[in-house]
Formats: C-alpha cells, sequence, structure tokens
C-alpha cells in the first residue's frame, strides 16, 4: 500500500468518525435545544398579554400574511398568529414577527395586540445587534413601551412618534417596520380579512 493510499484512508477513517461523533451530538442537543426555544416562546407570550391563560395557534399561511402587509413598505414577515384567550374568551392576539434589516440581521419579536387593535407588549426573542447600542432594544424596556397603548391605528414613524434608540438606527428603524406590519396584519383581520 503507497503512502498517498493508506494517508486517504486514514483520513477517510478520521473524517468519518468525527462526522458520527458530530451527528450523535446533534441528536442528543436537537430535542432540548428545541424545548428551550418552545419554552422562551412561550414566555415572550406570557409576557405581551399576562392575563392570558392559553395561547391558540390560529394559524397563518405566507399568502395570508402577505395579502395583510402587501401594500407597506415593512420588510418583515408574520411568522405566526395566537389567539389569546381568558376564561375562555378571546381577550387579542400574539403576533410572532420577524423584521428585516437590523444592523447584525433579522429581529424577531412576538407583540400582543388587545381585540381594538392596540399594543399590549412587544417581547423580543432574537436580535443580534451591537452589543451597548442596538441591543439596548431588548435590555432597555424604554424603546419598546413607546409602542405600547397607542390609540388603534396608529402607524409609528421613525423620528416623529417613536424616538430612535441612540447610535442605534438601523435596530430602531427594524422594530419599527415590523410592529407596522404586525400592526397591518391585526387591522386585516379585525378588518373582516380571512385568517388562511
Amino acid at each position: 500500500m503507497t503512502k498517498e493510499v493508506r494517508n486517504t484512508l486514514l483520513m477517510t477513517a478520521f473524517a468519518l468518525f468525527f462526522g458520527l461523533i458530530l451527528g450523535l451530538v446533534h441528536e442528543v442537543t436537537a430535542g432540548p435545544i428545541a424545548a428551550q426555544k418552545e419554552k422562551a416562546l412561550k414566555e415572550a407570550y406570557q409576557a405581551v398579554i399576562p392575563e392570558a391563560t392559553e395561547f391558540n395557534d390560529i394559524g397563518v399561511t405566507p399568502e395570508g400574511a402577505q395579502e395583510a402587509i402587501k401594500d407597506g413598505d415593512f420588510n418583515a414577515e408574520i411568522t405566526s398568529v395566537k389567539e389569546a384567550v381568558a376564561d375562555d374568551m378571546a381577550i387579542g392576539y400574539v403576533i410572532d414577527v420577524v423584521s428585516h434589516g437590523g444592523y447584525g440581521g433579522d429581529i424577531a419579536f412576538s407583540m400582543g395586540v388587545d381585540e381594538g387593535g392596540s399594543i399590549l407588549g412587544i417581547s423580543i426573542t432574537s436580535i443580534s445587534e451591537t452589543p451597548g447600542l442596538g441591543m439596548r432594544a431588548k435590555t432597555d424596556p424604554s424603546f419598546c413601551e413607546q409602542f405600547l397603548n397607542k390609540e388603534p391605528g396608529t402607524e409609528f414613524v421613525l423620528g416623529e412618534n417613536v424616538d430612535s434608540i441612540t447610535s442605534a438606527t438601523f435596530t430602531s428603524r427594524c422594530i419599527t417596520r415590523g410592529v407596522n406590519a404586525g400592526l397591518a396584519y391585526v387591522d386585516y383581520v379585525l378588518g373582516g380579512g380571512e385568517i388562511k
């Protein structure tokens, strides 16, 4: 056996061995990671509508969400819609939004909206912005509090009725667009549009 063949076989054996190890690690950790993400989402839902006792998935297809937000310049996606229920009565919606165009990439958040269309709470579930700047959207509640309990139908505009996070314009714009997309979806539903 030549040296090249032996080295090739040895490298192939190492690659197979380490590939197997990585596959096993993935199998072991995939379940707990998914469970942790699900737990974090449930905590976010409870944070945005604390009075709710359950959150029922009412479904959203990309087509239904796209139809709801097609006329706006949102650069965001509605990924999930839950109906918040307390005492067997619907009290609002939780809209999961992924907004594109943050400085560090996409920003995902859940927003609670009451039956009238006012925002009750916003909880950021995924953000990769600059520490000390854009990350303040998650660590300092004052930015997200600007959107709460406003008149239904309010359109949020950075610099007009929303103050930007200092030195984090991309982050501020990204979240503001996502909030407007979520509200456009709720207006669509409350206005008689179908939830598909």
